[in-house]
């Protein structure tokens, strides 16, 4: 047989038409997948699938997906690769000669003849099949492809993907929503409703942010909870993708049948939620929280009473939480302690202001330490100040037992060092384990706590006879004994209470103990308020805060009387006992008073502030030696020891003009107060009993010599008994209009008459009767609300105008007694801060909200509380619910 392959293009030529054949072969078992699939193709980039309803559209693409899957099959079975042999006989058909075939044949009888003669036939095979040419096999194509679809399908294809090219549409788009449909859409996807929101982390501040379908790159603080909720046939699956990778966990079932998941924002996510596909999603960016940042604008330094006082600021971008003042020993790398510093709001952004820190009981007090603030926000990031260089003020204990206790207890402190390992801790035999507890102070114990006990030891060496205080001996006693039993250093520092309270009694006595009994009652209280405590045990906490607050009023005079102060008559102004009545005067009642309704209110920071003002009040509280008149508080409301002869006439004109002015303002404030109450429809005591407009009732106990427990006032201001809220109103204006005419300003006959001779502004006397006036009529109508804006102005003119007439009598006393007298707006103090000048109030050193304000605020905290019972909506609950948590 000749080798073809020797003849040149025979292999190129028989290749090709085997290829034609297996292209025939093909299109005759591949034809319905080729047509089925351009078909599709053509239909989803014209757009008919993307208009289409999802239902359709995925059963459609079920259909394709099922026709292609067959068509495959079908031809896969029928399809039949040609033979060599096939793409030969196709080439011989063009020549009788059959060269392809004759060229495999050999010579019969191969002698030299016969090989010559097989040598010219192959000749001439050759010639012929050089003419032999690649049939194109035109009647099987038109046989098995009549209508030309080879050739129409793929310039259909190519003729829709240039119109989409033209149109600008996107062809991934259009295919894609071909071949990935909303398959869903076949089991009830269109019942599917996902809800989302997004919950920033309290500290922020923020309220939680509703998505909506279409809301993307929404920016939430870091920290965030991403909600979602679905109702959906089965249980979707929540996705979350970010940088760091991908997550899918199964949303968890409520109980009203509908389903939940969670995701935190720690970073940019993308969150998505799956059913048989993607049924929505939201690109979510998380933004940053911020370290926050704390710097002294002053450092600390020494203040009065051996206070550290420094100013600080601190920011943040969603709030501080807590500020710390920290103190550590110099040139060391301890723990530091800290001390919180009152921020004066919840999660202020930006806040700054001056503290006053007692740090005398510190146990590094009197040291050289280290000291910084640091601010903690509510993700509990810490930022810290520079650290500042100091000595911390120690307690000034002059007493030399005073300073021998505070020296054994800041050796107890400032020792860190654990106890040793016990030392026979298997011991069963008889006196094993009391002989180990007899040798723990001397064996296991740190060294600060043996030298504690053996300075306790010789402190107390000697007889009980020797201290002039049992109770100092005795607890001293008690602290040594607790040293030696103690077996851990928590054990052994829980002395610090017993030998600090011991300190200040050996140093100044049963006052300090009432003191720090007032100090730990206002920080218990101060937690409470800012912790967000209940009510139960906020209004447990402020009980206790009143009476110590009464204890050491109590002690302060029992202490001042020790000293020979002479005790007030008890028609003063002054504090009762602790089962008195009264503390230290009704404006100080009145200040508790405020406390308690702000407390009850949630009002936390004003009463926090308040709380401080009342504490630093009773701090400063002084008693004076005084002439003993029994007029008000002794040494008042003249100089210490100063008789009523050496005042001027001028000055006792002006101070007599004051307590009237006080007087009437006090019966003015009183009525307001009264037709407050009658405007929310509460009883009013006053106009049940028929009390006058001194604010007595008749079942009072009147004082000897028919004084009735206030300051002594003239005749003609003393008003009847039995009287509406509108008499009592006009009578305060007559009495306004008594004084004017006394003063000369209103009437004709005021020559003649006893008064202050013009010392007030007639214009403000004309003004305070105008809006008094105005209140009556407004009362005799049962207008409250108008009577009470007239009752406010007139007390605020009269507040005015006792204020200018104090001015007055300031610098008449400053120009009689010189450089020793006080300052125009310095007046004298009671032992309360109150002028002592004629007994008016101003309020402008503490600022105690009005009781219209304190009521306000139980009204709307009340209709909060109803509101939140009453309503079926849970959204709004919610939202109650978040509002009553801040009170």
């Amino acid at each position: 047989m000749a080798d073809l392959n020797r003849i040149p293009g025979v292999k190129s030529l028989i290749t090709r038409t085997e290829r034609r054949l297996r292209d025939i072969a093909l299109w005759k078992a591949f034809w319905p997948f080729i047509a089925l699939t351009s078909v599709y193709l053509i239909a989803a980039l014209l757009g008919v699938f993307e208009g289409a309803p999802k239902r359709l559209a995925a059963f459609a693409a079920l259909l394709f997906f099922a026709g292609t899957i067959i068509a495959v099959l079908r031809g896969v079975s029928r399809f039949r690769s040609p033979p060599r042999e096939r793409a030969i006989e196709e080439l011989d058909r063009q020549s009788d000669m059959r060269p392809l075939a004759s060229l495999a044949d050999r010579p019969a009888i191969p002698n030299k003849q016969g090989v010559e003669l097989w040598t010219a036939h192959e000749e001439r095979l050759t010639d012929a099949l050089r003419r032999l040419v690649v049939p194109r096999f035109k009647s099987d194509w038109q046989r098995i492809d009549p209508y030309y679809l080879r050739a129409a399908l793929p310039a259909a294809l190519l003729a829709a993907v240039a119109l989409n090219l033209v149109l600008g549409n996107s062809i991934y788009s259009r295919l894609s929503s071909a071949l990935s449909p909303d398959y869903g859409s076949l089991f009830g996807a269109e019942n599917v409703r996902i809800e989302a929101w997004v919950t920033p982390p309290p500290h922020t501040g923020r309220a939680p942010i509703f998505l909506t379908e279409d809301q993307q790159n929404l920016r939430v603080p870091k920290g965030s909870v991403m909600t979602l909720r679905a109702q959906a046939p089965s249980t979707p699956k929540l996705r979350t993708e970010t940088r760091s990778g991908k997550d899918t966990i199964d949303f968890t079932a409520t109980p009203d049948g509908a389903f939940e998941g969670e995701a935190t924002i720690e970073a940019d996510t993308v969150v998505s939620v799956r059913w048989w596909g993607e049924r929505q999603a939201w690109t979510v960016l998380a933004s940053p929280d911020d370290v926050p940042t704390a710097t002294f604008v002053e450092v600390p330094k020494l203040g009065k009473t051996d206070q550290t006082e420094f100013e600080w600021s601190v920011t943040d971008d969603y709030g501080v939480e807590t500020l710390h003042f920290a103190i550590r020993p110099a040139g060391t790398t301890r723990e530091p302690d800290l001390v919180e510093i009152d921020l004066g709001a919840v999660f202020p952004r930006e806040a700054s202001d001056a503290s006053r820190l007692d740090m005398t009981r510190n146990r590094w007090a009197g040291a050289r330490v280290d000291v910084w603030l640091q601010a903690t926000d509510g993700a509990g990031q810490i930022g810290k100040s520079a650290p500042h260089e100091m000595i911390l003020p120690e307690k000034l204990l002059l007493q030399p037992l005073a300073k021998a206790i505070q020296d054994v207890r800041v050796t107890v402190l400032r020792d860190d060092t654990p106890y040793a390992e016990t030392l026979n801790p298997d011991a069963l035999v008889s006196d094993g384990l009391y002989a180990s507890a007899t040798q723990r102070l001397a064996q296991q114990a740190p060294a600060g706590v043996q030298r504690a006990a053996i300075m306790l030891e010789a402190v107390t060496y000697g007889a009980p006879r020797y201290y002039e205080d049992i109770l100092i001996y005795t607890g001293l006693r008690s602290a040594q004994r607790t040293l030696e039993a103690s077996s851990s250093l928590e054990e052994a520092k829980a002395t610090e209470p017993l030998l600090w309270g011991l300190a200040l009694r050996a140093e100044y006595g049963t006052a300090a103990d009432a003191l720090a009994a007032l100090l730990a009652a206002r920080a218990a209280l101060e937690e409470a308020l800012r912790d967000g405590a209940s009510e139960e045990e906020i209004a447990r906490r402020m009980e206790a805060f009143k009476d110590a607050a009464q204890r050491y009023v109590a002690a302060r005079m029992a202490e001042a009387m020790a000293n020979g102060l002479e005790a007030p008559p008890s028609n003063t102004d002054s504090a009762q006992g602790p089962g008195g009545s009264s503390l230290g005067g009704q404006d100080f009642s009145d200040m508790l008073d405020a406390l308690q309704d702000l407390t009850e209110t949630g009002a936390t920071d004003q009463a926090r502030q308040l709380l401080a003002d009342i504490t630093n009040m009773l701090e400063n509280l002084e008693f004076q030696q005084g002439s003993g008149s029994g007029e008000g508080f002794p040494g008042m409301p003249g100089e210490p020891g100063e008789s009523e002869d050496d005042v001027p006439q001028e000055e006792r004109e002006l101070t007599e003009t004051m307590r009237e002015l006080s007087e009437l303002l006090r019966q003015q404030r009183e009525l307001n107060d009264e037709t407050l109450a009658q405007q929310r429809g509460e009883g009013s005591e006053q106009g049940q009993t028929g009390g006058q407009p001194g604010g007595e009732t008749e079942g009072e106990t009147s004082e000897p010599g028919g004084e009735q427990g206030q300051a002594d006032v003239p005749d003609w201001m003393e008003g009847e008994t039995g009287q509406s809220l509108a008499d009592r109103q006009n009578e305060l204006g007559d009495l306004v209009e008594e004084l004017a005419r006394r003063n000369g300003g209103l009437g004709s006959d005021a020559e003649g008459q006893d008064g202050s001779g013009g010392l007030l502004d007639e214009d403000q006397l004309e003004a305070i009767e105008r809006a008094q006036r105005r209140a009556g009529r407004a009362l005799e109508d049962g207008n409250e609300l108008r009577a009470l804006r007239n009752q406010e102005q007139a007390t605020r003119q009269l507040r005015d105008l006792a204020e200018g007439l104090a001015e007055q009598l300031d610098i008449a006393r400053q120009e009689r007694l010189g450089e020793g007298a006080p300052q125009p707006g310095e007046a004298a103090a009671d032992p309360f801060g109150r002028s002592s000048t004629g007994g008016i109030d101003d309020s402008d050193s503490v600022d105690v909200p009005d009781e219209a304000e304190r009521q306000r605020a139980k009204d709307i905290l009340d209709e909060l509380r109803r509101r939140y019972g009453d309503t079926p909506d849970e959204e709004e609950r919610d939202y109650l619910e978040r509002l009553l948590d801040r009170f």
